[in-house]
């Protein structure tokens, strides 16, 4: 009897461990997203990946067993194709073929290939445009990616390489996406016959499969005077701005995915100038690169010299040289030399500018904006073209643009810029054209409307709250959404944010103003919508409500950023109303001051806008008190205190 019981428990053992094995953790694939580029493609997925990428034991002959999501490629031929198999996979739904039109994929199939193990297939069905040294896989624990092509044709679409410009002033007609293949084929690995499914055709909308990924950055080498940024798509770049304690310089990467194994990565900047005083090294700058918004790459530039550094597009627009600038003079970054063509400026009305410069050769090109000049560095060009500069100077509206050599094979146009100015520089996909717009910023000015005379006995009829002017305020509560800022513990900045900017709105709604939220839920925003959104409105004041951090746990206190001069009264009274000696006290902080800085928000706003750090999350003392709510309703109050006191201050 004890030997049946014990077969009976080990059956049941075996049939629970078999179980188990069975019913283990599998991702779920829901479909395919296409780059609007013609470049990648996306697998949707929900659950944790655990990526291993192998070749077919044809392509290497090392074929390993694990319980992770093996991520298996072959080539076949008649017709020549390409599968993918990612184990420990289901597909939900139908099986489906996806029919691309004038790309180098003829069609994509996906399909459940086998139930034990789940494994789903994609098989890439090709043309001659199709090169296979082209096709890579990109996994982490989120999402795989695939590249299939990374060739760029030349195309009548401009991408921006340097914008300061709100949705608004982009009067400009900035393009999205870009198409562009490959006409070169290397040998196909001949494989077996290896069975595929029968596939059902599910016609899928173009527009349904589109991503806004452009950019895949796929890797960082170190240089002799510099680091190199590679990847696939092309790139397209905001204007930098800058952050204090420590010294960073922020650059954003628009529509762009930095690969797994580097983000979160620094790297050491090779500088061969660092300065020794007094027996102390000046801080080696390191880069910081990082995936910042699901569709934002950003790189951030820190260290004591961190201004200093430039950031040079290559020409075929797939790479970016960061060195020092007197490192990106003195270096030679192409083999080809190309010289200027032509120079176009025109006024296209509404306060916009156009200037058109064409090349008889790709260029490298660097740009930035310093003590209200833009500059144009070109980084390849050794013929400005003097002829066609003295011919734009013949309009005394561009007399402004100035041209010269820096060296033997560079050259320099500077553009001397008139009260606030905002930019927009695009280069064509074969970097042969650059277009750059200026948009002059006019600040709206709302003049009351002055009504007639009323009666004696009409006048004894007003009530005070209806002559008691009032004002109206944009308040916007830092980050949202899947954007957290700050993190420590488990504590995010966007919450605390929020929870202050509700009861700002509160405290100012009380004293009759017109208030406006940037988001009043967890949300994303992007900082353009910001601005845009308070320009829409034209407020008599912006304010952002910020929680700062740094590395040091040790740093604690209370600061106020400005940008523009007609901002700097507003700060000053916040500012003093925050951090006045009793609130000092009282939260046992320090007053850090007040910063000019070239935040996005504060600097694209019409409005005279501040941003407010109203405590450092990374002090534990500090952010522990942050999270109380007599804390924030205290940071409140003085906030509503110093707006009201410059309101009222205004004429």
């Amino acid at each position: 009897m004890g030997k049946v019981v014990k077969l009976i428990l080990a059956f049941l053992m075996f049939f629970a461990l078999t179980f188990c094995a069975q019913a283990a953790p599998v991702v779920k694939i829901t479909g395919l997203e296409f780059d609007n580029s013609d470049n990648l493609i996306i697998i949707k997925s929900v659950g944790k990946i655990f990526p291993k990428t192998m070749q077919t034991p044809e392509d290497n002959d090392k074929s390993v067993r694990t319980p992770e999501n093996v991520i298996t490629k072959c080539f076949l031929d008649s017709p020549d194709r390409v599968f993918v198999d990612i184990t420990n996979t289901v597909l939900m739904g139908n099986q489906r073929t996806y029919t691309l039109k004038n790309s180098s994929l003829n069609t994509v199939k996906i399909s459940q290939f086998s139930t034990n193990p789940h494994t789903v297939r994609i098989v890439f069905e090709y043309n001659k445009k199709f090169d296979p040294k082209d096709f890579a896989i990109y996994a982490n624990d989120r999402q795989i990616i695939i590249r299939y092509s990374k060739s760029l044709l030349a195309s009548e679409k401009f991408k921006t390489i340097y914008n300061n410009m709100t949705q608004g002033e982009r009067k400009a007609d900035l393009l999205e996406g870009v198409t562009y293949s490959s006409e070169t084929k290397e040998k196909i690995i001949n494989v077996a016959d290896t069975k595929e499914p029968d596939f059902k055709t599910i016609k899928t909308e173009e527009k349904d499969t589109k991503l806004k990924s452009l950019f895949y950055v796929d890797s960082i080498s170190t240089l002799n005077n510099g680091l190199m940024l590679k990847g696939s798509g092309i790139i397209s770049q905001k204007s930098s701005f800058v952050l204090e304690n420590p010294l960073r310089v922020v650059y954003d990467i628009e529509n762009a995915n930095v690969a797994p194994e580097l983000r979160n990565k620094s790297f050491t900047i090779p500088n061969s100038n660092s300065l020794v005083v007094n027996g102390v090294v000046t801080q080696r700058e390191i880069l910081r690169i990082g995936q910042n918004t699901p569709t934002t790459a950003r790189l951030v530039i820190q260290g004591d010299n961190a201004k200093d550094y430039r950031l040079v597009l290559s020409p075929d627009l797939q790479g970016l040289f960061i060195a020092k600038r007197t490192a990106v003079l003195n270096a030679k970054l192409t083999e080809t030399t190309s010289q200027i063509l032509s120079y176009e400026a025109k006024n296209a009305g509404d306060n916009l500018d156009v200037v058109n410069i064409t090349f008889s050769n790709p260029v490298a090109i660097t740009t930035f904006e310093e003590n209200s000049k833009f500059y144009l560095d070109l980084q390849n060009v050794n013929d400005f073209n003097q002829q066609a500069i003295d011919k734009l100077h013949q309009n005394p509206d561009y007399t402004g643009i100035v041209a010269q050599k820096t060296a033997t094979e560079k050259t320099r146009i500077t553009f001397n810029l008139k009260d606030s100015t905002a930019i927009n520089a695009q280069v064509s996909p074969d970097a042969k054209e650059v277009r750059i717009y200026f948009k002059k910023r006019v600040k709206t000015e709302v003049k009351p409307t002055v009504a007639a005379p009323k009666k004696e006995e009409e006048k004894e009829n007003i009530r005070p709250s209806t002559i008691k002017q009032m004002y109206s305020v944009v308040i916007d509560p830092g980050h949202g959404g899947s954007d957290v800022g700050a993190t420590r513990e488990n504590i995010y900045e966007k919450d605390i944010t929020l929870n202050v900017a509700k009861l700002l709105e509160e405290q100012l709604k009380k004293q009759g103003v017109y208030t406006h939220m940037t988001r009043d839920k967890d949300k994303t925003v992007e900082l353009s919508e910001r601005s845009d959104f308070s320009n829409s409105i034209n407020p008599d004041i912006f304010i952002s409500v910020h929680v700062n951090s740094t590395v040091r746990e040790d740093v604690i206190g209370l600061e106020t950023h400005w940008y523009h001069p007609q901002s700097l009264d507003f700060a000053k009274k916040v500012h003093a109303k925050m951090a006045s000696s009793k609130n000092l006290s009282k939260w046992e902080t320090l007053d850090r001051g007040l910063f000019q800085s070239k935040f996005y928000v504060i600097n694209h706003t019409n409005a005279p806008a501040i941003l407010v750090e109203i405590g450092f999350l990374s002090n534990p003392n500090e952010r522990r008190e942050l999270i109380k709510e007599k804390r924030q309703e205290e940071i409140a109050k003085s906030l509503a205190d110093g707006i009201m006191e410059y309101l009222k201050s205004r004429k």
